[in-house]
């Protein structure tokens, strides 16, 4: 199993809050976001990454949902993780099925 590290943002490596429920215009998520603009969406189950994903590119957009349809896989980068609540942890243990997914989203400049 790989190591795990407390949670972080990938982009700037500043220490994150546990992923809270979240009422934000339309959206209703469980995530949070970073100084840095980075937003990361948490998945309990594991098994609905597209709709977090779709979550997460409307909620790095200010929830409007047409801006998150037109961005061009080049207008953002994304970095999955698994993800431990107890711990506030991340990792890529490889254990399918187990843990919670994590899924950080940045907007390009």
């Amino acid at each position: 199993m790989a190591k795990r590290r407390h949670l972080q943002c990938p982009y700037c490596e500043n220490y994150l809050r546990n992923p809270i429920d979240l009422n934000f215009k339309s959206l209703e998520i469980t995530g949070g976001m970073c100084p840095c603009g980075a937003v990361y969406v948490l998945d309990r189950t594991g098994h609905n990454l597209g709709e977090i994903y779709m979550d997460a590119l409307q909620f790095v957009c200010k929830g409007d949902i047409d801006r998150a349809l037109e961005l061009n896989p080049e207008d953002y980068d994304s970095i999955e993780y698994d993800y431990d609540d107890k711990t506030n942890s991340t990792g890529k243990s490889g254990a399918k099925g187990k843990l919670s997914k994590l899924l950080f989203v940045k907007l390009l400049k």
